[in-house]
């Protein structure tokens, strides 16, 4: 291994997850490098949106919120495939709507602030074992040449591509919900409010949002949702047809970004240290608070705790199976951790018992006044 790579810690990925693990590495002293597949960080947008957060504010620096802020909207609206039910809210803590290159470009130089190094155009194409024990990984560094990287702890944080999920073949069965994404400017629609419009075919269920941005854009999802079966696909223009409210708020605007992915909204993998020497955290494990403007919090959160806990088991001495043990424990009780099986137990279960039980528009309508309690 060359010089340039030595690290006593290796994470893989540099969303909200590993950038969070490394500074919690690298603010105990930990040397650490982040191994980030894409050419340039934050090229591939995920979440245009964000709410306010002290701790997360307080660890990026006071203020970091306010200089990635681009509005604040705290009302929304939620329409049923018919139209002929609505819910009008508003929420205390607003969303922020960001640049998401703009913000994960932010957090990196908070990360190498800290001493961590950030490798772009690396992707980890396999684990290194000696003696049946996680030593490091093999990676195509600068898209073309393999190598293997030696260290003391692998923290992978690669979301819904993960590549220790991958190679370790962990179960993301029921994990995963369908999402497309656009950008579009020219849009005319309210601009002081978030929409969700629903939509119900074929016995499953598919929610169009429309979040307003600056100067005419807006961001536009649809998320596929189907309780214990692979849910259906719907394309914009699908969806825009089967709804005119949809459709009238978009016309004449033009798409200029748009990407296919997954959300983790599913169910949530408890176990973050399924080797000694690996930890996990973020997307690849679902830990991501399902409400608006809350999943890069939550998935930022529960890496910065899986890397300042693992810097601890790493600067405690020779990691042992006895050191997995504790690691584990301590970040099952972390904070961050209670904070999302408390949300899943409570928000997520009673979410996904309503939004599976709807096969058509009519009976939506029915369970309006249940729905009117998830929709938060």
């Amino acid at each position: 291994m060359g010089e340039r790579f030595f690290a006593d810690a290796l994470v893989i990925g540099a969303g909200p997850a590993g950038l969070g693990a490394a500074l919690g590495l690298a603010r105990q002293g930990v040397s650490v490098a982040v191994l980030e597949m894409q050419d340039r960080l934050g090229s591939r947008r995920r979440g245009e949106t964000i709410r306010f957060d002290r701790e997360m504010n307080a660890l990026l620096g006071a203020g970091f919120f306010e200089k990635q802020t681009i509005r604040r909207i705290n009302r929304r609206s939620y329409f049923s495939h018919t139209g002929l039910k609505r819910v009008d809210r508003t929420i205390n803590n607003p969303n922020l709507i960001i640049s998401w290159t703009d913000f994960i470009r932010a957090m990196a130089d908070v990360v190498r602030d800290a001493g961590a190094r950030i490798l772009t155009a690396s992707t980890v194409v396999g684990l290194v074992r000696e003696e049946g024990r996680i030593a490091g990984v093999r990676a195509m560094m600068g898209g073309f040449m393999e190598e293997e990287l030696k260290t003391k702890a692998v923290f992978s944080c690669g979301g819904c591509e993960d590549p220790a999920a991958r190679l370790l073949n962990i179960d993301r069965s029921g994990m995963d919900m369908p999402v497309a994404k656009q950008l579009v400017r020219g849009y005319t629609g309210p601009a002081d409010r978030f929409e969700y419009h629903f939509h119900v075919h074929g016995g499953s269920l598919t929610i169009a949002t429309i979040f307003p941005r600056a100067e005419g854009e807006a961001e536009t999802i649809l998320m596929g949702y189907a309780r214990g079966r692979k849910p259906r696909t719907v394309s914009f223009e699908e969806f825009a047809g089967a709804h005119c409210l949809f459709r009238e708020r978009l016309r004449g605007a033009d798409p200029f970004y748009s990407l296919k992915t997954t959300i983790p909204m599913g169910r949530m993998i408890s176990q973050c240290c399924p080797e000694d020497r690996l930890v996990m955290a973020g997307d690849v494990l679902g830990h991501v608070q399902s409400r608006g403007g809350s999943g890069i919090r939550s998935s930022f959160l529960m890496g910065y705790t899986a890397g300042w806990l693992g810097a601890g088991a790493l600067l405690s001495g020779p990691w042992t199976a006895e050191t997995t043990r504790k690691l584990e424990q301590g970040i099952q009780g972390s904070p961050p951790m209670r904070g999302l099986h408390r949300h899943n137990l409570i928000y997520s279960t009673l979410r996904a018992g309503i939004f599976g039980s709807i096969r058509d528009p009519g009976k939506m309508d029915r369970l309006w006044p249940l729905l009117r309690i998830a929709l938060r």
